[in-house]
């Protein structure tokens, strides 16, 4: 249903080059820069509990996660992401197939983004969503605000609504990242608030990363023990 917070669209925006696709030459005498028309990035890691919008789909266990993406000169990108998750409906694989645009103008940049979630094996548990982001970078800060929408679908008996904002800030002098992040769902997957603080270290290929993250949902139900306050960390290769 979603990635741990340091995938997602970054893996297809952000991450370090594997392999690029070069467009033709200039045809000039000078030796020119080769322009790629298409970046390729992969990405695994581990993760302590695999939480979304604040719920954990890992039944607060270590998950193993992976993807990769194509982010083309155009602005148009595609990529998938894998998750072990806790077993959902006979699943214990998530799969994400995703697509979309993403551009900047005058200083802003913004993206929308359609997802199929898949769970092999599940029974009536696949389903998609529409996000839009739009982000802006001020000194070492770049600030972000997402909306997911998920119209009503064959396994839901109404449609869901996410808005999120976040907050990433480089430390000057340290290659450390403070992260502050929120959200409120509404609809057939929990009424609630989430939050999440953070940091970061990048160091060349590799991120790792520990969090606190909460809900204020705590109902006498599963989703309620599984929204409750935990720390996360994660250990991501990026390629």
């Amino acid at each position: 249903m979603g990635h741990f917070y340091s995938l997602r669209l970054a893996a297809a925006l952000v991450l370090p080059v594997s392999c690029w696709i070069p467009s033709a030459m200039a045809q000039s005498g000078e030796t020119d820069a080769v322009q790629p028309n298409v970046i390729i990035s992969t990405n695994i890691g581990v993760v302590s509990d695999y939480r979304f919008r604040g719920l954990s789909y890992s039944n607060r266990d270590p998950a193993l996660q992976g993807g990769i993406d194509a982010a083309f000169k155009s602005g148009w990108f595609v990529g998938t992401w894998a998750s072990t998750i806790a077993k959902n409906s006979g699943s214990h694989t998530e799969i994400d197939l995703y697509g979309g645009y993403a551009s900047e103008k005058n200083g802003v940049n913004y993206s929308a983004t359609f997802y199929g979630y898949v769970y092999p094996g599940g029974s009536g548990v696949n389903y998609f969503e529409l996000q839009g982001k739009v982000g802006k970078t001020i000194g070492p800060a770049h600030l972000e605000l997402q909306l997911d929408y998920t119209p009503d679908q064959w396994n839901s008996t109404r449609d869901n609504l996410y808005i999120g904002a976040q907050t990433s800030v480089g430390i000057p002098g340290t290659p450390l990242t403070a992260k502050l992040r929120g959200g409120r769902e509404n609809g057939s997957y929990n009424d609630k608030w989430d939050w999440e603080a953070g940091l970061s270290y990048s160091r060349r290929w590799l991120t790792v990363s520990a969090s606190y993250v909460d809900t204020n949902y705590h109902g006498a139900d599963e989703a309620g023990r599984l929204g409750s306050a935990g720390f996360v960390g994660s250990v991501i290769a990026s390629f």
